[in-house]
């Protein structure tokens, strides 16, 4: 399983940039451009609002703004050239002043399609042209340009263009050197990094990984998810056309400047930039541009007249393609439109048996629309008298409700009564109880009372009985004179 993607941005060894950064895809066409595009807007970077659709050449997208590369044609065509013209852009046209609703119209675009975002990305082939124009404008923006330089085998290139345009091999040889020459040398001025297409294929997440250490991006989305999609997306079945470096060495059609030119390209890919790579491909510019000038003028006049030519045959083709297709349309509405009289004869022959079907179905449902109308006076009565005995019975029921408040009322009131009644009898049988208590214990005490008034009439008697004979006896009348004489002297 591989590492998860790691992205270190050096910023200390980078100049300090505005907060907004901007990936220009500098490449050539069928250089893998739309790949590399998928991969950095799979990471984070944001793409524009209106996409080109894919096509067969790229089923998987564009990555490319198509009113940004309508106007990127538009200017092209302002300053004399068109997107398949390989001689060095007039730089001075495309900064004039009549070139300035072009520049107004592209930075509208650019904020249009990219909003806020602070990290787009910007690609379409046709900037490889006019890398400075682009980077003024986005200067304006206060956004700072890092370039991606994808490079690829020109002759596989070319044979793509071939396969998707049928353009012949030294021409897009031609347009292959034009682009990367251009691309390379204006964007020197900027942070960027060279990578190969295949390389990008088989390992794009070390060259991910190195794009940002060297250009100072941090990407937004970097995530196991969306590493996923990118594997999903960057197949190598891609990669349609292959050569090696030797056949493209030996190749009739492969020039000494495009053949060192890429090896310069793949040098830098490999060990990186340095002042001797850099001049060798300063010469082979300057040799390049020397031959545009001596021979350009003269070969695009004969590629704009064929182009010209072949516009007003595709034109021609055209218009006897439509006319051809509109005497079939003609013939197909003609025939379409003497079936639909057949059809529509018949259909009057069945609509006239259905209208006499409607006239009885009328008349049947004017004599129904009389039955409900009685039915519904009738049903209007019936209404009006249940909504008096609706009216009635409410009444009844409010008369009842009131009634049956008022016996809760009363039945509240006896109830608080009967509690009342029940707890005065509770008090009373206590009170009965007590009354019971105490009655017998006053028995108990009258009869204790009774015995002893017996025992004391008992005693009493005794004692009678016991002075009458002591009174009786001798022994008090011979002591008579004795008490007598106690009670004197007490006295």
């Amino acid at each position: 399983m591989q590492k998860p993607l790691q992205t270190i941005a050096k910023t200390a060894e980078l100049p300090s940039s505005p907060k907004r950064q901007a990936i220009l895809v500098l490449g050539m066409h069928r250089s893998g451009t739309s790949a590399l595009g998928g991969v950095v807007n799979a990471l984070g970077a944001a793409g524009p609002k209106t996409l080109m659709s894919p096509h067969a050449s790229n089923p998987r997208g564009l990555f490319e703004s198509l009113p940004l590369v309508a106007a990127h044609d538009e200017l092209l065509l302002s300053a004399g050239s068109y997107w398949l013209d390989w001689r060095r852009l007039d730089q001075e046209r495309v900064h004039s002043k009549a070139a300035e609703p072009h520049r107004q119209k592209i930075k509208e675009l650019l904020v249009d399609e990219f909003g806020d975002e602070p990290l787009i990305v910007i690609k379409d082939p046709r900037i490889c042209r006019f890398v400075p124009f682009i980077s003024s404008i986005l200067a304006e923006l206060n956004i700072s340009p890092v370039a991606f330089l994808p490079v690829r085998n020109p002759l596989e290139v070319a044979y793509s263009l071939r396969r998707r345009d049928n353009i012949a091999l030294p021409k897009s040889l031609l347009l292959w050197l034009g682009h990367v020459l251009e691309a390379e040398y204006h964007s020197r001025h900027m942070p960027r990094y060279f990578l190969p297409y295949e390389g990008l294929l088989i390992d794009w997440r070390n060259h991910m990984d190195r794009a940002a250490e060297k250009t100072g991006v941090v990407w937004p989305a970097l995530s196991d998810r969306a590493g996923i999609k990118i594997e999903q997306f960057l197949t190598t079945d891609l990669y349609h056309e292959r050569s090696t470096l030797e056949d493209m060495r030996n190749h009739p059609d492969v020039t000494s400047l495009v053949r060192e030119t890429y090896e310069i390209l793949t040098a830098i890919v490999d060990d990186g930039e340095n002042k001797d790579l850099l001049d060798r491909l300063d010469l082979v510019r300057t040799k390049f541009n020397e031959g545009c000038e001596t021979f350009g003028t003269a070969i695009i006049t004969e590629e704009l007249a064929v182009a010209r030519l072949r516009g007003e045959l595709s034109a021609r083709d055209a218009e006897t393609e439509r006319v051809r297709q509109e005497n079939s349309n003609l013939a197909s509405f003609l025939e379409q439109r003497s079936m639909e009289v057949i059809g529509l004869a018949a259909e009057r022959d069945a609509l006239a048996g259905a209208h006499d079907a409607l006239v009885a179905e009328r008349d049947g449902l004017a004599q129904a629309h009389n039955n409900l109308r009685a039915e519904r006076d009738a049903l209007a009565q019936a209404h009006h008298n249940l909504s008096a005995e609706r009216d009635a019975l409410a009444q009844a029921h409010h008369n009842l409700s009131a009634e049956r408040d008022a016996l809760a009322q009363a039945h509240h009131n006896l109830s608080a009564e009967r509690d009342a009644h029940a707890q005065a009898h509770h008090n009373l049988s206590a009170e009965r109880d007590a009354h019971a208590q105490a009655h017998n214990h006053l028995i108990n005490d009258r009869n204790n009372l009774a015995a002893a008034q017996d025992s004391l009439i008992a005693e009493r008697d005794g004692l009678l009985r016991e002075r009458e004979a002591l009174l009786a006896s001798s022994s008090w009348r011979v002591t008579a004179p004795i008490r007598w004489i106690k009670t004197l002297s007490i006295r």
